[in-house]
């Protein structure tokens, strides 16, 4: 079987597998990962090379843009204190504590070699922690924080890994050339992303075609990854900052249907690279035994181990301190638990020169963290969450009720308008007046501290029902009519596609 065949294997196992972990109740990155590993020992099955280029090229651009793009600037500008002690000092701190454990502890790793394996595995990833939140809620704060922190955090860890990597070339470490380097890697980067989003948007904004559109976001996760990297600034930092502010704006640029498609179709693309990334991250098992030898690895495997737990109690205590004004204990408590590696940190681990001295052991230690933190923290995150009862149900919260609120009266006033107008019949405005008048109740039902009256609910749940059922009605008769030759295939598509929007609407 040749890569690419066993590639789509694994994407079609990982869809399977994907589905179990939702069956057992365990966070989908971990149960990929250990499919990896097991399928990385099964005889004849050729493992695949995880390129560290092509990781950092194909699989991170359009998940950094994605994250980037469900996260509000203005949110992350009020935790601008604690997003800065997490991705900015403790990536530092955590780097600089592992170099120094990490050159005491292996003899082979020089003091470069020590700095780099220590700035692959300083940056968090957010993709299991985020995974377990969509299946235990936590407090929105606690979520906002720990995917902004993967959004900053990846620029901070992998722009001082550069920095090692030049100190074990010719010139040598100098503090004054790396803060420089850092600077401008880090300002280029959000240059770069504001500017591909913003040319992005506004060709959006020219064109109608909903395809070229979504096609659009596809080029400027890359455009924006590839052009500050060929500025030699942090092209993820780029491809995070494009998705921030296309974001933010994308509502004055995309209309309905753009929306809808773009954001069905990266659900589906998001999911894809996630999943084969994880599944491909376990893979690397066999091939970095064999790099580092079967001599070395028991004790380079408890290093690791070692090196994992450090890494861990140094997040632990860092986010005990307090980060933020209103974050409580038990949520900085959670957010310290949230410290998962990913493959991030392997890619920048691959990428090491392998004339550089200390690239195995480099590369093996990466991977031994990464698996302990992965499996270690991502087991005992959702028991972790739930004891400290942290777990909340879906309810309105008092800013989305007002948002609701707003919106339900400027429909009302518009309905005002539109009875002035004699656009609206005297039938559809009343159904509509009744509709909005209900939204209405029920937002202030809530502002007022109170649920919605059980009567109100249960009227909300039954006209639900109800216009399901005459939806599927509309639809079998759309069907019928296609089946019989009445009308073309393309018009019941379009008629579906109402419907299928109505339908959605009222989950």
């Amino acid at each position: 079987m040749g890569d690419l065949e066993l590639l789509f294997a694994l994407l079609f196992a990982a869809v399977l597998l994907v589905r179990g972990a939702d069956h057992v109740g365990v966070p989908y990155p971990i149960v990929l990962v250990l499919a990896g590993l097991g399928i990385s020992f099964i005889p004849g099955v050729k493992p695949i090379e995880l390129d560290a280029h092509v990781v950092l090229l194909v699989f991170i651009p359009p998940l950094l843009l994605s994250a980037g793009w469900y996260s509000s600037p203005r949110e992350l500008r009020a935790e601008s204190r604690a997003l800065g002690l997490l991705a900015l000092a403790l990536v530092l701190v955590t780097t600089v504590v592992v170099a120094v454990a990490s050159h005491e502890l292996v003899a082979q790793l020089t003091w470069p070699a020590a700095f780099m394996l220590g700035a692959v595995v300083a940056p968090t990833d957010a993709v299991a922690a985020v995974a377990t939140f969509a299946s235990v809620r936590v407090p929105e704060r606690v979520k906002l924080l720990v995917q902004g922190e993967s959004l900053i955090n990846d620029a901070t860890g992998l722009t001082a890994f550069r920095v090692a990597v030049g100190a074990a070339g010719i010139e040598g470490f100098q503090s004054g050339h790396a803060l420089g380097e850092f600077v401008l890697a880090t300002a280029g980067g959000t240059l770069v992303g504001i500017g591909v989003a913003w040319v992005m948007l506004r060709l959006i904004r020219r064109q109608p075609d909903v395809t070229v559109s979504v096609f659009l976001t596809i080029a400027a996760a890359y455009g924006s990854y590839i052009i500050a990297e060929e500025l030699h600034a942090s092209g993820i930092l780029a491809a995070a900052v494009a998705g921030l502010y296309s974001g933010w704006h994308q509502s004055e640029f995309f209309d309905a249907d753009t929306r809808l498609t773009a954001s069905a179709f990266w659900s589906i693309m998001v999911f894809g690279l996630e999943a084969l990334l994880f599944i491909l991250l376990g893979l690397q098992l066999d091939s970095i035994l064999n790099d580092v030898g079967d001599g070395t690895a028991g004790t380079l495997l408890a290093t690791g181990a070692l090196l994992a737990a450090l890494v861990i109690a140094v997040r632990v205590v860092f986010a005990l301190l307090p980060l933020a004004p209103g974050l409580s204990l038990r949520e900085r408590i959670v957010v310290g638990w949230c410290g998962m590696r990913g493959a991030i940190s392997l890619a920048a681990a691959l990428s090491i020169d392998e004339t550089i001295d200390g690239r195995a052991e480099v590369i093996f230690l990466t991977f031994v963290v990464i698996l302990i933190t992965l499996l270690g923290q991502g087991l005992t995150l959702p028991p972790l969450i739930r004891a400290l009862r942290l777990s909340t149900p879906r309810e309105w919260s008092p800013e989305e009720a007002i948002a609701r609120l707003e919106a339900a009266q400027s429909a009302l006033d518009r309905l005002d308008e539109l009875e002035d107008e004699d656009r609206v019949g005297d039938e559809p405005l009343r159904r509509l007046r009744d509709l909005y008048r209900a939204r209405f109740r029920q937002c202030m039902a809530v502002i007022g501290g109170e649920k919605a009256p059980d009567a109100l609910a249960e009227q909300r749940m039954r006209f639900g029902e109800v216009r399901r059922d005459l939806i599927q009605a509309e639809r079998a008769a759309v069907l019928g009519l296609r089946n019989d030759g009445k009308v073309s295939q393309d018009v019941q598509r379009l008629i579906e596609r109402d419907l299928d929007l109505e339908e959605a609407r009222l989950r």
